[in-house]
């Protein structure tokens, strides 16, 4: 259960039901619980930090309490309002499951109520996955040692492009994606809404089949995970004769 470090406070929130849809906002908070009555919603468990967050604050016609002694106290009041609520308490993840309407695959996003975004994002990741052109990889190949390329699978994209994943990259110049649960986001991005990533994971690869790439302009493509191969020159060419595609050094 987490508190604010400073004051050991816990905070609760109450909100009317009808105003379910706004706590999708706190949903990843896994420390948070959650408990429902005829007409209102109660959060417990919220820190500091987390009763201060933008989350929180854009939550409209909201109740913030805190928690001592066994009562409940208005938000910067010294007087006792109620008793702590004695209720069911689930946590808040189990309690608002995320629910989305069909998928639409032509427009790629969610219905006309909501789409999926991605958008520029401030966190940091390590960059697992690369585009790069044919030929480009092509030189690098000739000249890199085997060690360096050993923790890396490919595939081919489009007929001039190297799809590459694995730890660590090669230090060449391309496209570089980071992980966001179980598929893979252009670096420096991420969903406006990531509390869907799991869902749409569901959505989109079900049988965990394929890896799920996204662009910047918010489109996705798969790539079969059986069609990605060991990174080696052997693979290079016999991928691209297979393809019909030129090698320029030699057989």
């Amino acid at each position: 259960m987490a508190k604010d470090v400073a004051n050991d406070i816990i905070y609760y929130l109450r909100v009317d039901r009808a105003n379910e849809a706004h706590l999708g906002n706190i949903r990843h908070w896994s420390n948070l619980k959650i408990a429902f009555n005829e007409t209102q919603i109660w959060v417990k468990d919220l820190d500091y930090v987390q009763v201060n967050s933008i989350e929180v604050k854009s939550i409209p016609y909201k109740t913030v309490f805190y928690a001592k002694d066994g009562k409940l106290f208005l938000m910067n009041s010294l007087l006792p309002d109620r008793n702590m609520p004695s209720m069911l308490w689930t946590p808040v993840d189990r309690a608002l499951p995320v629910k989305l309407p069909g998928f639409n695959h032509n427009y790629f996003g969610i219905s006309e109520t909501l789409s999926v975004r991605i958008v520029p994002s401030q966190n940091e990741g390590q960059a697992v996955a690369m585009i790069i052109a044919l030929s480009v990889l092509q030189d690098y190949l000739y000249s890199a040692p085997e060690i360096r390329l050993q923790t890396l699978k490919w595939t081919i994209l489009n007929g001039d492009k190297a799809f590459l994943y694995g730890t660590p990259l090669l230090p060449l110049t391309g496209e570089v994606f980071w992980q966001r649960k179980q598929m893979i986001l252009p670096a420096g991005y991420d969903f406006d809404l990531h509390i869907l990533a799991d869902e749409l994971t569901n959505m989109l690869d079900a049988e965990n089949e394929h890896i799920i790439v996204w662009n910047t302009d918010s489109t996705y493509f798969l790539i079969e995970r059986d069609n990605l191969q060991a990174l080696t020159l052997s693979s290079y060419r016999l991928s691209m004769r297979r393809h019909s595609l030129p090698v320029i050094h030699g057989a």
